[in-house]
Protein backbone atom coordinates (compact mmCIF):
# COMPACT_ATOMS: atom_id res chain seq x y z
CA UNK A 1 0.00 0.00 0.00
CA UNK A 2 0.94 3.76 -1.06
CA UNK A 3 2.05 6.23 1.99
CA UNK A 4 -0.88 8.71 2.42
CA UNK A 5 1.67 10.91 3.81
CA UNK A 6 5.59 12.10 3.71
CA UNK A 7 5.09 12.54 7.36
CA UNK A 8 4.37 9.14 8.15
CA UNK A 9 7.71 8.35 5.91
CA UNK A 10 9.50 10.53 8.12
CA UNK A 11 7.60 9.01 11.65
CA UNK A 12 8.94 5.40 10.30
CA UNK A 13 12.34 7.00 9.80
CA UNK A 14 12.54 8.42 13.39
CA UNK A 15 10.89 5.14 15.15
CA UNK A 16 13.59 3.03 13.36
CA UNK A 17 16.19 5.52 14.59
CA UNK A 18 14.88 5.27 18.40
CA UNK A 19 15.44 1.64 18.39
CA UNK A 20 18.72 1.80 17.01
CA UNK A 21 19.10 4.70 20.27
CA UNK A 22 17.64 2.29 22.48
CA UNK A 23 19.83 -0.96 20.86
CA UNK A 24 23.03 1.23 20.87
CA UNK A 25 22.78 2.19 24.64
CA UNK A 26 22.26 -1.46 25.28
CA UNK A 27 25.59 -2.66 23.31
CA UNK A 28 27.50 0.03 25.18
CA UNK A 29 26.77 -0.73 28.66
CA UNK A 30 27.58 -4.24 27.60
CA UNK A 31 31.16 -3.13 26.19
CA UNK A 32 32.00 -0.71 29.12
CA UNK A 33 31.62 -4.38 31.18
CA UNK A 34 33.71 -6.40 29.31
CA UNK A 35 36.14 -4.54 26.86
CA UNK A 36 39.44 -2.88 28.08
CA UNK A 37 39.24 1.05 28.07
CA UNK A 38 41.67 0.57 25.15
CA UNK A 39 39.04 -1.44 23.21
CA UNK A 40 36.18 -0.05 24.66
CA UNK A 41 37.28 3.74 22.76
CA UNK A 42 38.25 1.51 19.74
CA UNK A 43 34.61 0.09 20.10
CA UNK A 44 32.59 3.47 19.93
CA UNK A 45 34.60 4.89 16.80
CA UNK A 46 34.04 2.22 15.24
CA UNK A 47 30.21 2.30 16.09
CA UNK A 48 29.95 6.28 15.79
CA UNK A 49 30.90 5.48 11.83
CA UNK A 50 28.12 3.23 10.97
CA UNK A 51 25.75 5.26 12.77
CA UNK A 52 26.71 8.37 10.63
CA UNK A 53 25.48 6.00 7.99
CA UNK A 54 22.78 5.11 9.83
CA UNK A 55 21.09 8.34 10.73
CA UNK A 56 22.11 10.46 6.76
CA UNK A 57 19.00 11.37 4.34
CA UNK A 58 18.82 11.04 1.36
CA UNK A 59 21.18 14.01 0.89
CA UNK A 60 24.10 12.34 2.88
CA UNK A 61 23.32 14.82 5.97
CA UNK A 62 22.04 13.91 9.19
CA UNK A 63 18.28 13.88 9.33
CA UNK A 64 16.44 16.38 11.77
CA UNK A 65 12.83 15.55 12.87
CA UNK A 66 10.21 17.75 11.49
CA UNK A 67 8.77 20.11 14.44
CA UNK A 68 5.82 22.55 14.01
CA UNK A 69 6.43 24.07 17.67
CA UNK A 70 4.57 27.20 17.90
CA UNK A 71 4.62 28.42 14.02
CA UNK A 72 4.64 26.98 10.93
CA UNK A 73 4.34 28.28 6.76
CA UNK A 74 1.68 26.41 4.67
CA UNK A 75 1.23 26.36 0.80
CA UNK A 76 -1.20 24.01 -0.76
CA UNK A 77 -1.42 23.37 -4.22
CA UNK A 78 -2.74 20.54 -6.20
CA UNK A 79 -0.98 21.52 -9.86
CA UNK A 80 2.77 21.44 -10.26
CA UNK A 81 5.18 23.93 -12.35
CA UNK A 82 8.81 24.42 -12.30
CA UNK A 83 8.44 27.58 -9.86
CA UNK A 84 7.00 25.65 -6.84
CA UNK A 85 10.10 24.43 -5.65
CA UNK A 86 12.44 27.31 -5.83
CA UNK A 87 9.54 29.81 -4.72
CA UNK A 88 8.89 27.51 -1.06
CA UNK A 89 13.03 27.12 -0.90
CA UNK A 90 12.85 30.69 -1.13
CA UNK A 91 10.42 30.88 1.94
CA UNK A 92 12.20 29.27 3.97
CA UNK A 93 14.90 30.86 4.08
CA UNK A 94 13.78 34.42 4.24
CA UNK A 95 11.08 32.93 7.12
CA UNK A 96 14.80 31.43 8.92
CA UNK A 97 15.12 28.47 10.60
CA UNK A 98 12.02 28.90 13.60
CA UNK A 99 9.27 28.71 10.24
CA UNK A 100 8.91 24.91 9.21
CA UNK A 101 7.17 24.96 6.05
CA UNK A 102 4.32 22.21 5.32
CA UNK A 103 3.59 21.41 1.80
CA UNK A 104 0.16 20.12 0.57
CA UNK A 105 -0.75 18.02 -2.49
CA UNK A 106 -1.64 15.40 -4.17
CA UNK A 107 -0.26 11.62 -3.70
CA UNK A 108 0.46 11.76 -7.52
CA UNK A 109 2.69 15.36 -7.76
CA UNK A 110 3.90 14.18 -4.27
CA UNK A 111 5.71 10.65 -5.77
CA UNK A 112 6.48 12.53 -9.13
CA UNK A 113 8.07 15.47 -8.20
CA UNK A 114 8.57 16.00 -4.63
CA UNK A 115 10.10 12.22 -3.32
CA UNK A 116 13.69 11.74 -3.06
CA UNK A 117 13.03 8.50 -5.28
CA UNK A 118 11.61 10.68 -8.09
CA UNK A 119 13.99 11.13 -11.00
CA UNK A 120 12.02 14.34 -11.23
CA UNK A 121 13.12 15.36 -7.04
CA UNK A 122 15.44 18.10 -6.63
CA UNK A 123 18.49 17.43 -4.40
CA UNK A 124 18.45 20.95 -3.09
CA UNK A 125 14.71 20.19 -2.03
CA UNK A 126 15.61 16.72 -0.97
CA UNK A 127 18.11 18.59 1.32
CA UNK A 128 15.62 20.68 2.84
CA UNK A 129 13.33 17.83 3.25
CA UNK A 130 16.31 15.47 5.21
CA UNK A 131 17.07 18.47 7.56
CA UNK A 132 13.39 18.64 8.89
CA UNK A 133 13.12 21.93 7.35
CA UNK A 134 10.03 21.14 4.95
CA UNK A 135 8.05 18.50 4.71
CA UNK A 136 5.19 16.92 2.28
CA UNK A 137 1.86 16.35 3.18
CA UNK A 138 -1.13 14.44 0.99
CA UNK A 139 -4.76 16.20 0.94
CA UNK A 140 -7.18 13.39 0.59
CA UNK A 141 -8.83 13.04 -2.22
CA UNK A 142 -12.73 14.25 -0.65
CA UNK A 143 -11.24 18.35 -1.49
CA UNK A 144 -11.41 19.72 -4.61
CA UNK A 145 -8.39 21.87 -5.30
CA UNK A 146 -9.02 22.73 -8.61
CA UNK A 147 -11.91 25.49 -8.38
CA UNK A 148 -11.88 28.40 -6.13
CA UNK A 149 -14.86 27.28 -4.34
CA UNK A 150 -13.21 23.99 -3.11
CA UNK A 151 -10.22 25.81 -1.75
CA UNK A 152 -12.28 27.86 0.08
CA UNK A 153 -13.84 24.95 1.74
CA UNK A 154 -10.01 23.23 2.29
CA UNK A 155 -8.88 26.11 3.83
CA UNK A 156 -11.70 26.80 5.99
CA UNK A 157 -12.17 22.70 6.85
CA UNK A 158 -11.11 21.54 10.82
CA UNK A 159 -9.13 18.82 8.86
CA UNK A 160 -6.48 21.15 7.69
CA UNK A 161 -6.17 23.28 10.71
CA UNK A 162 -5.76 20.02 12.96
CA UNK A 163 -2.99 19.05 11.01
CA UNK A 164 -1.24 21.64 11.85
CA UNK A 165 -1.17 21.11 15.63
CA UNK A 166 0.44 22.54 17.61
CA UNK A 167 1.09 25.93 16.05
CA UNK A 168 -0.81 28.65 17.55
CA UNK A 169 0.77 30.95 14.47
CA UNK A 170 -0.11 30.18 11.06
CA UNK A 171 1.76 31.54 7.97
CA UNK A 172 -0.63 30.60 4.42
CA UNK A 173 0.79 31.40 1.46
CA UNK A 174 0.23 30.55 -2.51
CA UNK A 175 2.06 30.48 -5.43
CA UNK A 176 1.27 33.82 -6.38
CA UNK A 177 2.20 35.03 -3.12
CA UNK A 178 5.90 36.39 -2.14
CA UNK A 179 7.74 37.47 0.94
CA UNK A 180 10.67 39.99 0.16
CA UNK A 181 14.05 39.48 1.25
CA UNK A 182 14.94 43.07 1.13
CA UNK A 183 11.99 43.68 3.78
CA UNK A 184 12.83 46.08 7.01
CA UNK A 185 10.43 43.62 8.55
CA UNK A 186 9.72 40.28 8.98
CA UNK A 187 6.55 37.70 9.49
CA UNK A 188 7.30 37.67 13.65
CA UNK A 189 6.90 41.27 13.50
CA UNK A 190 3.34 40.43 13.32
CA UNK A 191 2.65 37.46 15.45
CA UNK A 192 0.65 40.18 17.79
CA UNK A 193 -1.92 40.04 15.57
CA UNK A 194 -5.34 37.46 15.54
CA UNK A 195 -5.15 37.52 11.65
CA UNK A 196 -3.30 39.69 9.11
CA UNK A 197 -2.96 39.95 5.30
CA UNK A 198 -2.76 42.10 2.61
CA UNK A 199 -6.33 44.79 2.92
CA UNK A 200 -9.36 44.19 0.94
CA UNK A 201 -10.95 47.33 1.89
CA UNK A 202 -9.91 50.55 3.25
CA UNK A 203 -12.31 50.78 5.49
CA UNK A 204 -13.08 47.48 7.33
CA UNK A 205 -10.82 45.53 9.15
CA UNK A 206 -11.27 42.24 5.79
CA UNK A 207 -8.00 40.43 5.22
CA UNK A 208 -7.07 38.61 1.99
CA UNK A 209 -6.07 34.96 2.88
CA UNK A 210 -3.26 34.07 -0.08
CA UNK A 211 -0.26 35.83 2.35
CA UNK A 212 -1.92 36.06 5.55
CA UNK A 213 -1.09 35.00 9.19
CA UNK A 214 -3.22 33.41 11.14
CA UNK A 215 -3.99 32.62 15.38
CA UNK A 216 -4.95 28.68 14.56
CA UNK A 217 -6.07 28.58 18.31
CA UNK A 218 -8.81 30.99 17.55
CA UNK A 219 -9.75 28.91 14.26
CA UNK A 220 -10.37 26.04 16.48
CA UNK A 221 -12.21 28.21 18.86
CA UNK A 222 -14.67 28.90 16.20
CA UNK A 223 -15.02 24.89 15.52
CA UNK A 224 -15.70 24.16 18.75
CA UNK A 225 -18.29 26.57 19.05
CA UNK A 226 -20.13 24.34 15.50
CA UNK A 227 -18.81 27.53 13.19
CA UNK A 228 -18.06 26.79 10.38
CA UNK A 229 -17.44 28.33 6.84
CA UNK A 230 -19.14 25.24 4.96
CA UNK A 231 -22.35 26.15 6.56
CA UNK A 232 -22.36 29.57 5.57
CA UNK A 233 -21.13 29.37 2.33
CA UNK A 234 -24.62 29.78 0.48
CA UNK A 235 -24.79 32.93 2.07
CA UNK A 236 -22.11 34.53 0.77
CA UNK A 237 -20.01 34.76 -1.81
CA UNK A 238 -16.93 36.06 -0.12
CA UNK A 239 -14.22 33.31 0.31
CA UNK A 240 -13.03 32.26 3.46
CA UNK A 241 -10.05 34.67 4.16
CA UNK A 242 -13.72 37.28 4.36
CA UNK A 243 -15.29 34.86 6.82
CA UNK A 244 -12.80 34.17 8.90
CA UNK A 245 -12.01 37.74 9.63
CA UNK A 246 -15.48 38.90 10.04
CA UNK A 247 -15.56 36.23 12.84
CA UNK A 248 -12.19 36.99 14.54
CA UNK A 249 -13.84 40.64 14.62
CA UNK A 250 -17.05 39.48 16.19
CA UNK A 251 -14.87 37.71 18.33
CA UNK A 252 -12.37 40.81 19.57
CA UNK A 253 -9.73 39.46 17.68
CA UNK A 254 -6.34 41.70 17.80
CA UNK A 255 -6.64 42.74 14.23
CA UNK A 256 -4.12 45.36 12.83
CA UNK A 257 -5.43 48.55 10.88
CA UNK A 258 -5.14 49.32 7.14
CA UNK A 259 -1.91 50.64 7.19
CA UNK A 260 -0.35 48.15 9.50
CA UNK A 261 -1.83 45.55 7.29
CA UNK A 262 -0.05 46.91 4.44
CA UNK A 263 3.34 47.12 6.00
CA UNK A 264 2.75 42.91 6.16
CA UNK A 265 1.27 42.57 2.47
CA UNK A 266 -0.10 44.58 -0.44
CA UNK A 267 -2.34 43.12 -3.12
CA UNK A 268 -4.78 45.58 -4.44
CA UNK A 269 -3.65 48.60 -6.35
CA UNK A 270 -4.69 50.50 -2.89
CA UNK A 271 -2.57 49.21 -1.19
CA UNK A 272 -0.06 50.25 -3.14
CA UNK A 273 1.00 53.30 -1.31
CA UNK A 274 3.10 50.79 0.89
CA UNK A 275 6.00 50.78 -1.05
CA UNK A 276 8.40 48.00 1.21
CA UNK A 277 5.91 45.62 2.51
CA UNK A 278 7.30 42.16 3.88
CA UNK A 279 5.42 40.46 0.96
CA UNK A 280 2.81 40.66 -2.30
CA UNK A 281 -0.06 38.40 -3.02
CA UNK A 282 -1.92 37.76 -6.78
CA UNK A 283 -0.34 41.36 -7.58
CA UNK A 284 0.04 39.91 -11.36
CA UNK A 285 -4.09 40.27 -11.26
CA UNK A 286 -4.60 43.21 -8.87
CA UNK A 287 -1.73 45.41 -9.48
CA UNK A 288 -0.44 44.58 -12.77
CA UNK A 289 0.77 48.52 -13.42
CA UNK A 290 2.99 48.04 -10.34
CA UNK A 291 5.10 45.24 -11.71
CA UNK A 292 8.19 46.83 -12.68
CA UNK A 293 8.20 48.70 -9.65
CA UNK A 294 7.59 46.10 -7.23
CA UNK A 295 10.18 43.76 -9.23
CA UNK A 296 13.31 45.86 -9.23
CA UNK A 297 12.98 46.50 -4.80
CA UNK A 298 11.69 42.59 -4.64
CA UNK A 299 13.32 40.88 -7.36
CA UNK A 300 12.06 37.56 -6.07
CA UNK A 301 8.80 38.01 -7.39
CA UNK A 302 9.16 36.54 -10.37
CA UNK A 303 9.13 33.29 -8.79
CA UNK A 304 5.39 33.83 -8.78
CA UNK A 305 2.23 33.64 -11.08
CA UNK A 306 -0.94 34.16 -11.33
CA UNK A 307 -3.34 31.20 -10.49
CA UNK A 308 -5.35 28.66 -12.32
CA UNK A 309 -7.71 27.95 -9.98
CA UNK A 310 -11.27 27.76 -11.91
CA UNK A 311 -14.49 30.02 -11.06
Amino acid sequence: MKAQNHGLVFAAKHAILLFVGVSLIMMVALAAITLSPHSLTKYLLNIGKHLDKITAGSSGAPLSIFNTSSKVAIITDATFTNRHIPLILHFNSVLGPAWPIIYFTSQSIAETYLSPASPNSSAVWNRAIDDGRIQVRIVPDSFNLTTRAGVNLYLSSRWLWEQLHPARHVLVFQADAMICANAHKTVDDFLEYDFIGAPISPNASLYNGGLSLRNRSMIMDLFDEGLEFANERNTTKDGEDFWFSTKFGERGAKLPTTETAMEFACQYKFNMAQKRPVGYHKIHKKAQSHMAEIAEWCPEISLTAPGRLRG
